[in-house]
C-alpha cells in the first residue's frame, strides 16, 4: 500500500466542504445537516446529514454520518472507526483530504470491504464521492439516540424527522406514555420520561379529522 496523504488543511474548512456535499442536489441533497457538538456518546460522527427517501405513500429518511480527516493516515483504523457509525447510521462515509491525489485501489477494497463509502476532498475543497456507502442496518434505539442528541425526533405516525428546536413556534405534539412506564418499573416519583412524538403535519391532519366528526 503507498504511502499515505498527509497534508495541513484546517478543520473547519474540512467540515464545512463535506457540509456543503451533503446538502447539494449534487451530492446527496440533505434536508438537514445539523452541527455535531462533541457531547455526543461514542461513536461520535463528525458530520451528519439527514435525507429524506419517502414519497407519496410512505415518509422516511436516512441519516448519513461521516468521519472527516486531513490525510489517509492509519487509514485502515479509521475505516474501522467509520464502520462503527453504522450502529446508529444507514450511511456512513469517511472523507479524507488528498489534494490532487486519488484514493488507491488498495483503500478502495478496504472500503467495499467494511461497508463504507469514501469522499475525497480536493484541493480546492470540493468533496468527491470515489465510493457510494452501502445502506446499513442500524440499531432503532441507538439511532434514535443519536437523533435525540442531534435536536431531532421522528414522528410515531408518518415517520419523518423534525427538529425539537425550530427556529419558529411549531404545532408538534409530546405524548407521555405513563401507564407504559409504570408498567416497565421506569415511573419514579411520578415522573415518566417515556415519551413519543408527532410532526405538525401529523397533528394537523389529526386535528382535521376531528373536526370533520363533529360536523
Amino acid at each position: 500500500m503507498t504511502g499515505p496523504s498527509t497534508n495541513k488543511v484546517d478543520e473547519i474548512v474540512l467540515k464545512d466542504a463535506v457540509s456543503s456535499w451533503l446538502s447539494d442536489p449534487s451530492g446527496l441533497g440533505c434536508l438537514l445537516t445539523p452541527e455535531s457538538p462533541k457531547t455526543i456518546s461514542d461513536p461520535r460522527p463528525d458530520a451528519v446529514g439527514i435525507r429524506h427517501v419517502g414519497g407519496q405513500l410512505v415518509g422516511d429518511f436516512e441519516l448519513i454520518a461521516v468521519l472527516i480527516r486531513p490525510s489517509t493516515k492509519r487509514f485502515i483504523s479509521v475505516c474501522g472507526e467509520t464502520s462503527a457509525q453504522s450502529i446508529h447510521s444507514d450511511r456512513t462515509y469517511l472523507a479524507c483530504y488528498l489534494g490532487s491525489e486519488e484514493f488507491t485501489e488498495e483503500q478502495i477494497d478496504t472500503a467495499l470491504y467494511l461497508g463504507i463509502g469514501l469522499l475525497r476532498i480536493d484541493g480546492d475543497r470540493r468533496c468527491h464521492r470515489s465510493v457510494p456507502a452501502p445502506l446499513n442496518s442500524p440499531n432503532n434505539r441507538i439511532r434514535a439516540s443519536l437523533l435525540h442528541q442531534l435536536g431531532l425526533i421522528v414522528c410515531q405516525l408518518c415517520g419523518v424527522s423534525f427538529s425539537l428546536f425550530p427556529d419558529q413556534q411549531q404545532d408538534d405534539a409530546v405524548l407521555w406514555n405513563e401507564r407504559w412506564a409504570d408498567r416497565f418499573g421506569r415511573l419514579r416519583n411520578e415522573s415518566v420520561y417515556d415519551r413519543r412524538y408527532l410532526c405538525p403535519d401529523c397533528v394537523a391532519n389529526i386535528s382535521e379529522l376531528g373536526t370533520r366528526d363533529e360536523l
